[in-house]
């Protein structure tokens, strides 16, 4: 089988690494400083999960949609979601690279990033995935896995069969990495994103782990308001995940979740760090226009939105 990643991240790379060791044809769409390093050294997956290096060799590196290859079985999407626009038009304008029964995979986070997709491709040809695994990219070509709550669910959002998506989620399974294919990818999805959206962003603006975000009541404070908002929207708009309520879901995010990812840094602070523009719009940007959708007061998740667009005014440069 063949696949195409597009973003060479923490995640992109490590989904390469699977699918390179299980043997798949492997390609990555990556440019410059990042592309070169690929092509001199190859990947490697690092912490937990154990420790997999893929040789130059074993895959290959296009650095423009003219030149990539056709009929791929997949193409894993796991730049950030703000690109997602530009990657659809361009895998629309190149269609010759999803093969006739290819399938384009969403490693992102939050939720309604298969729209812009949709916009082009029919509902069959268009998954998703929930990674709650924390990677952070320490090299170019390079993912080490530092935290990891539940499996890589792959799935569709629209009813659609995911039985073509199994060689993929074994393939990222026999990594070592837990995965496994779902029919109702509504649940998991809801979970990742109350999460990220209590931990990602405030952990971005405090400049701390996940864990220590924990050991303040003062911030554990804010975190509970931000997961009853988001309870509140999920009941007005009629989606569900594993936990009936706000309270219920408390229970498992102090006493389990979080301490499984007590050490990870998130991925909003990795890209203040970096300078580079955030995620914010499909995480609690997301919560905060369902709620002006349903008329749900969200004053929490709306705030975490305008600190982390000032964070990006003034120390990426983003307007």
């Amino acid at each position: 089988m063949k696949i195409l990643i597009i973003g060479t991240g923490a995640v992109g790379c490590a989904i390469a690494i699977a699918a390179a060791s299980a043997g798949m044809e492997t390609a990555l769409l990556s440019q410059n400083a990042t592309a070169k390093y690929i092509r001199e050294h190859g990947l490697k997956r690092t912490g937990l999960f154990g420790e997999i290096t893929i040789a130059p060799d074993r895959v290959t590196i296009f650095e423009d949609y003219e030149h990539v290859a056709h009929g791929y079985d997949y193409i894993a999407v796991a730049v950030k979601t703000t690109a997602n626009e530009t990657v659809a038009g361009e895998l629309a304008a190149h269609r010759e690279i999803l093969g006739p029964t290819g399938r384009i995979v969403i490693f992102q986070n939050g939720w309604g990033n298969e729209e812009p997709y949709l916009a082009h491709f029919p509902a069959s040809q268009v998954f998703n995935a929930v990674v709650v695994t924390g990677f952070e990219r320490t090299a170019p070509g390079a993912t080490n896995i530092t935290a990891h709550n539940a499996p890589v669910a792959l799935g569709s959002l629209h009813g659609e069969s995911v039985k073509a998506l199994e060689p993929l989620a074994k393939a990222i399974a026999d990594s070592g990495i837990p995965s496994e294919t779902t029919e109702n990818l509504e649940h998991p999805l809801w979970a990742k994103m109350l999460f990220n959206t209590t931990l990602n962003p405030l952990g971005a603006i405090l400049a701390m782990n996940y864990g220590q975000l924990a050991e303040s009541m003062h911030i554990v404070g804010i975190m509970d308001k931000l997961i009853e908002e988001t309870f509140a929207v999920m009941d007005a708009a009629g989606y569900k995940t594993y936990w009936k309520n706000a309270e219920a879901y408390k229970e498992a995010f102090y006493g389990k979740l979080v301490p499984n990812a007590g050490s990870h840094r998130s991925s909003t602070l990795q890209d203040i760090e970096k300078r580079r523009q955030t995620e914010i719009g499909t995480l609690n940007g997301c919560i905060s226009r369902l709620g002006e959708t349903y008329g749900i007061p969200t004053p929490t998740h709306d705030m975490i939105v305008e600190m982390i667009r000032g964070i990006e005014e003034i120390r990426c440069r983003i307007s």
